[in-house]
């Protein structure tokens, strides 16, 4: 997803969830080669910015799967326990935009 069309989409996305107020904050996160990392979301939503290549994206929304592993959907909204792993042989960035929910 582009950073245009994300910001254009959470006011709706908070609303549809029955929240009124919220933040916007920028994540730029390094996966070291071969790692995972962990982020805890339960009041927030992460929404991948663009198509970040050789990382898997899990979490109770779904999964994003950027490897040679084919999914039916690829998702790029996360909340709950999110696991991000970086499949390939070197450290890679994956973006974000963070929604904190306020209410």
């Amino acid at each position: 997803m582009t950073e245009q069309l994300i910001i254009q989409y959470v006011p709706e996305r908070i609303r549809q969830l029955g929240f009124t107020d919220y933040h916007l904050r920028y994540r730029d996160l390094m996966i070291g080669k071969q790692s995972s990392m962990t982020v805890t979301a339960w009041n927030e939503l992460y929404f991948i910015v663009d198509d970040p290549s050789d990382v898997i994206v899990e979490s109770d929304y779904g999964i994003y799967d950027s490897t040679e592993n084919l999914v039916e959907e690829n998702m790029h909204q996360h909340r709950g326990e999110i696991v991000i792993r970086n499949k390939s042989s070197r450290s890679k960035r994956i973006k974000f935009v963070q929604v904190i929910i306020v209410n």
